[in-house]
């Protein structure tokens, strides 16, 4: 073996990452990787790398969704739904709890993307009104604000962030050359599903705020693994889902409106508001769902999935996700022939990475990792080029990373 084969042996590849991922054991602490994908579904052999597109739902929360839907189905009467509002209520509350802001600021809709377009679609705006975007946004928010710019004659400054950026301070600077007195809102995501950029929320609200301008944040790649405090944030608006980094069930979603400024966003739905227990409530976020029938059971659902975040802990589900991703970047970033897109500045790198590798047949590699490991990854592009995306979750751990850097070295 030559010595620069040597230098890269499977234990140089994860060097930095196996100290990296040290930190997912730590003395005391009851769960392992091991003993945390066992409260999953995930099949034998699979290494699921993709929490950014779909997270796999706890197994606590599969089986209270498959309980209650037996149940519903066998009674569907308005007095056995009775009980739903009272559940959708108490979930309101809960979620507001986590998120540090009242259950009349929370509405419980389908996913973020709905969220999203409830945001976009719901503030009052006139000709030339101007709004900032970012090319990270999410099509939910950046398809939407088209349409609607579109339509009603409106200005869309769309800011090219920067992907290798060295600071929040640089990111911020961005937005507050780009404020002017037409600026009527700033919508972003919190950690971009491109890069894994985590945009300095709060210190961009500094800027919106005191100018009455309305701050979204779009916390799909961010709601469930990282701790919000929505307050000291600082937004308008803030939406989630339950079925990516929270590894809940499918359309769960959660939008937050600041009571302040609920009568600015108006609903873009009205119909028959099955978890309404007040009319007076329709004075609160709850008009933001009011959406028809739901699925009900689904209620059910959710509430096992913070259950289960519970019994790990929200501290530790954040600590943990962010050592899987360092690891994760490690491995990558010590991989010859592999360039990573997107920051490694403290603070600003989340647990979503795209590598690329300049020379190779990228959708070639990702297709490799399948058929040969079993590894469940996403196809992206960042800065230009074809990337592979990576967002690993509580439920891998290292060995799953060294395999990864094996196939990718033969690769």
């Amino acid at each position: 073996m030559a010595r620069s084969d040597m230098e890269f042996s499977r234990r140089t590849i994860l060097g930095g990452a196996v100290i990296a991922a040290g930190a997912l054991c730590t003395a005391g602490r009851a769960a392992t990787s091991a003993s945390l994908r066992d409260r999953f579904l995930l099949a034998p052999g699979l290494h699921y790398f993709n929490a950014a597109n779909i997270g796999p739902a706890f197994r606590s929360a599969v089986e209270a969704h498959e309980r209650e839907t037996q149940k519903f189905q066998a009674n569907p009467s308005t007095q056995y739904r009775e009980k739903y509002p009272k559940e959708a209520d108490a979930l309101r509350a809960r979620l507001g709890q986590r998120l540090n802001v009242t259950a009349q600021e929370i509405a419980l809709v389908r996913n973020s993307s709905e969220a999203n377009t409830v945001a976009v679609r719901g503030l009052a705006l006139k000709e030339g009104d101007e709004i900032i975007l970012t090319d990270h946004n999410h099509p939910s928010t950046l398809e939407t604000w088209k349409l609607r710019a579109e339509r009603e004659k409106l200005f869309l400054k769309i800011l090219p962030v920067p992907v290798y950026a060295k600071s929040a301070q640089e990111v911020v600077d961005q937005f507050a050359a780009a404020i002017t007195p037409r600026t009527r809102a700033v919508f972003l995501s919190h950690m971009s599903n491109i890069t894994g950029l985590i945009f300095p929320i709060a210190d961009i609200a500094k800027l919106t705020r005191p100018k009455g301008i309305w701050l979204h944040g779009d916390g799909a790649q961010s709601f469930g693994w990282l701790q919000l405090d929505l307050q000291a944030l600082g937004v308008d608006s803030y939406s989630g889902s339950t079925h990516k980094w929270m590894m809940g069930p499918l359309e769960g979603g959660v939008l937050y409106v600041r009571r302040e400024g609920q009568a600015r966003l108006q609903p873009v739905m009205m119909s028959h508001g099955y978890w309404l227990t007040d009319p007076a409530n329709l004075d609160t976020a709850q008009k933001y769902e009011i959406l028809g029938q739901r699925d009900d059971p689904k209620l059910s659902a959710i509430a096992a999935t913070l259950d289960a975040h519970d019994a790990i802990g929200a501290a530790e589900v954040e600590r943990r996700t962010f050592a899987i991703g360092a690891a994760m970047r490690d491995m990558l970033l010590a991989l010859p022939g592999a360039k990573l897109i997107g920051t490694t500045a403290p603070g600003l790198s989340g647990p979503v990475l795209t590598p690329t590798f300049p020379g190779k047949d990228v959708v070639a590699i990702r297709k490799m990792l399948w058929d040969k490991g079993q590894v469940a990854v996403a196809g992206s592009k960042a800065d230009g080029q074809v990337t592979i995306r990576f967002s690993p979750h509580i439920y891998n751990d290292a060995d799953e990373i060294a395999l990864i850097a094996d196939l990718l070295k033969k690769a």
